[in-house]
């Protein structure tokens, strides 16, 4: 921040407009595998944040939507991480076990 008040404080003096924008934050969320489903199996999102896939389960899982992500098949206790970077509705599965699906919504922050 004190870099900032510096930069537009020098910007000031060549008569130049400063304008201090504020950086979005971004989340974190986790979605657990276990028992052959994801939870929660629907989930909203903002634009950026990071979305983590943690198998709590002693079988193999997975996170799949075709041409966007894919985790690779994960042992119990393995995490994979995406950063979405695009809005709307994800639907994804997981492929090793056919019932076992999840929704995201990606939604832009204000």
């Amino acid at each position: 921040m004190r870099t900032l008040a510096v930069a537009c404080g020098v910007a000031a003096l060549a008569g130049l407009a400063c304008a201090a924008t504020a950086r979005p934050t971004t989340a974190t969320h986790e979605i657990r595998m276990r028992g052959n489903s994801y939870s929660p199996r629907r989930l909203e999102v903002a634009l950026g944040d990071t979305v983590v896939w943690v198998n709590g389960d002693i079988v193999r899982h997975n996170a799949v939507r075709d041409g966007l992500f894919d985790s690779g098949e994960l042992k119990g206790g393995e995490r994979f991480a995406w950063v979405p970077a695009d809005t709307g509705t994800i639907r994804y599965e997981c492929t090793i076990h056919e019932r076992m699906r999840g929704i995201l919504t990606v939604v832009q922050t204000p």
